[in-house]
């Protein structure tokens, strides 16, 4: 009997022995973190896409432009859901950061920018409250990107 537990043991050990360095590898982190990437979801009111895509160029568009003129947004894009289904979004736009810290901006750089932009915080409220005739927001993620070390 003791026999048969000493060998049971040693078989447990060898095959624990072989497996830490398959484990090893398998924890091995062969990707790093890339840029953030934001979305927001939009529902365009009936009739509404066009002026909202054109509310979209007028303010949304130089927002972020100078943003990617300060370094805190790499791209930005549009999708529109050409097939869009029953409680899906008609169009997906995309903000992309270099990092979680440009994505996570103090809200007196916006209050800044807005004033820089928008002439004050008071418009910027008004120009919200109008664009809000134009759609409706459905939900937001953030994403981060992942790539491969090469």
């Amino acid at each position: 009997m003791k026999s048969r537990l000493m060998a049971a043991l040693a078989v447990l050990l060898c095959a624990s022995m072989f497996s830490v360095p398959a484990a090893a590898q398998d924890n091995d982190r062969n990707w790093e973190n890339g840029n953030v990437i934001a979305t927001t979801q939009v529902f365009t009111e009936p009739g509404m896409f066009n002026a909202y895509i054109n509310d979209l160029r007028g303010l949304w568009r130089v927002f972020l432009d100078q943003q990617i003129e300060d370094g805190n947004v790499v791209s930005y894009r549009m999708l529109v859901n050409s097939f869009a289904r029953d409680g899906e979004p008609d169009l997906l736009l995309i903000t992309e950061h270099p990092n979680w810290a440009a994505f996570d901006l103090s809200s007196e750089y916006f209050d800044a920018l807005t004033e820089k932009l928008q002439g004050s915080l008071a418009k910027a409220r008004d120009a919200t409250i109008e664009r809000g005739k134009l759609r409706r927001l459905g939900g937001n993620a953030v994403y981060q990107e992942i790539k491969f070390k090469d």
